[in-house]
Order: structure tokens, then C-alpha cells, then sequence
């Protein structure tokens, strides 16, 4: 993952625990991955599957750090730790860094920008489809005000937005300081123009978005998720986006990565990407520093 380090030096603490090998780009396939990882003891990793098999191959392993949170997402991690691999993560190093990507989301959203530019890349030069909104004055829905959610919320607000928000939680600070209104996910997908998904994924929260809740949503409503693709029922959202029952959607994440299908991304009123909601330089530089110290701390305790 050399490609990732852009300041060679975050790595020197790594050269006092033994020899370093440093690989641009992602394995082409399997096998690939075992020539590179065959003899590490431990592996600092982004964005790439761990199949169980390849676990069971690399007899050295002991850390797997990866830089990034959702780790579950590529490894198996009650199976590595059967087999005495510690799977470690990070959290925290690029809160703001998403909560600004879900915020251009919602501009490129509301004022169809990205329809705009395809039309005129195929030299169409036509208005009538492109009428948009403000973000001010709308009302923004924020499912789940933690660190990243919480960040949504408050610039939401600083756009003169109504923000809705709902979680098991509520912030004192977001209400008393920002006006935001904690309401139930029934009230926020009912009345929102916007909403924005920031929960973490876990068994409770697992395709919590569903047709439930998908069905009330406004026609002209929008919908962001730059936080999980396990968050949402994403077969009954495509259909909905399909059948123009709401406006749009901006999607940085799929549940298979890189997807199977592109059907998502074929659709006009929807933006995707390839989950690079967290990519910039600040918070790239961060994750790095942050898996390095977390390798650090955790080989003291070997």
C-alpha cells in the first residue's frame, strides 16, 4: 500500500520492529497477495479482501492492521483471531474529511450537477430537467450524530437548514447550541429533503434502511450514504431510484467492492464513487500515522 504514503518518514518507527517491504497497488489476485505476505509478521493493509484461505497459508502472521475502520468488511475477524491473528483498525482519522464529501454529495445533489455536466459532455445544452434546490431552507435529515454525523449536522445547519437527526444518543451541544431536532427515523425519511446516513454497521443496524422506510420518502427527497452499504437495502433503493419515486441519491459504498454490477451507477439521478469519501491528503497522512502507532502499541504487548 505504498501508493497511500505520501511522506516516507511517517514509516521509519516501523524499521526499529525488523525489515520492511513497501508494495504499490493492490494484488492482482490471490496468489499475488501470498508472494507478498508469505513472510510478514505483520501486515499494514487498505481495501483489500483477506480470503479465509489466504489466512491459513501465511504461517507467520500475527497483526493485520488495516488503515481504515471497517475492517470486518475484508477480513474474517472472529476466524483470524481463531487462529492467533490479531486484526487491528482505526477510527477517527478522517471525520472531517467524510462529513465534507456527504455535504458535496448533497450540493451535487440538489442542484443536479453531475447530470449537468454529462449533458454537456454530450453537448446538450438544455435547462428544463436540471431545476434544483437549496440546501437552505430544506429540511436534512442526519441518521446518527456521531463523530462523522455529528460534523453533517452542524455544517447542515450552518447552511440554514431544518436538520432532523436521530439517534440512540442524543448531543446536548447539537441541540442547545446548533437548534438541530432529535426526532425518530419514521419522522426524519417522512419529512426530509435530505437525508444523510452515519451509523456504524453492526448486527442492529444491518440494512436499518429499508423498504420500511425507503416507501415514505418525499419525491423530491434525496439520499446520501457515504457510511456503510450494509446501512441500506440497496435492491429496494436502485428499484425506487429506478422508478424515479425519489430524486436522487449519492452512493460511495456497495456492498460488494468493487461492485459486481454497475446498475447503480448507471442510473441519471444518481452520483457514485468509489468509496473515497475519507481519500484526502489530511486524512490519508492521518490513517497512516494512526496505523503505525497502533502497530507500535501493540507489538509491546506480544
Amino acid at each position: 500500500m505504498g501508493s497511500f504514503i505520501n511522506d516516507k518518514s511517517f514509516i521509519k518507527p516501523l524499521y526499529d520492529l525488523g525489515i520492511v517491504e513497501i508494495f504499490d497497488g493492490f494484488p492482482s489476485n490471490d496468489e499475488e497477495a501470498y508472494e507478498r505476505a508469505k513472510d510478514a509478521d505483520i501486515i499494514l493493509f487498505c481495501m483489500m479482501q483477506f480470503k479465509n484461505e489466504l489466512l491459513d497459508k501465511l504461517d507467520n502472521l500475527k497483526i493485520m492492521q488495516f488503515v481504515g475502520t471497517g475492517v470486518w468488511n475484508f477480513v474474517d475477524v472472529d476466524y483470524a483471531l481463531k487462529k492467533g491473528i490479531k486484526v487491528l483498525n482505526i477510527e477517527g482519522y478522517g471525520n472531517n474529511a467524510v462529513a465534507e464529501f456527504a455535504i458535496a454529495c448533497a450540493f451535487n445533489l440538489a442542484r443536479k450537477i453531475s447530470k449537468a455536466d454529462r449533458m454537456m459532455r454530450n453537448e446538450i445544452w438544455d435547462s428544463g430537467e436540471l431545476e434544483g434546490i437549496e440546501i437552505t431552507g430544506s429540511t436534512f435529515g442526519v441518521i446518527g450524530t456521531g463523530n462523522i454525523g455529528k460534523l453533517v449536522a452542524i455544517k447542515a445547519a450552518a447552511l440554514g437548514a431544518r436538520v432532523l437527526a436521530c439517534d440512540i444518543y442524543k448531543s446536548d451541544e447539537l441541540i442547545e447550541k446548533y437548534g438541530i431536532e432529535y426526532v425518530d427515523m419514521d419522522k426524519i425519511f417522512r419529512e426530509s429533503d435530505i437525508i444523510s446516513i452515519h451509523l456504524k454497521a453492526t448486527k442492529e443496524t444491518n440494512r436499518i434502511v429499508g423498504k420500511k422506510y425507503i416507501s415514505i420518502m418525499k419525491n423530491n427527497a434525496l439520499f446520501i450514504n457515504v457510511a456503510r452499504a450494509e446501512l441500506v437495502d440497496n435492491e429496494v433503493l436502485y428499484q425506487v431510484l429506478k422508478d424515479k419515486k425519489i430524486a436522487g441519491a449519492a452512493i460511495d459504498v456497495f456492498d460488494c467492492e468493487p461492485p459486481q454490477n454497475f446498475n447503480m451507477s448507471k442510473l441519471d439521478n444518481v452520483i457514485t464513487t468509489p468509496h473515497v469519501g475519507f481519500y484526502t491528503k489530511k486524512a490519508t497522512d492521518n490513517s497512516i500515522l494512526m496505523a503505525i502507532d497502533s502497530i507500535i502499541r501493540e507489538t509491546y504487548t506480544i
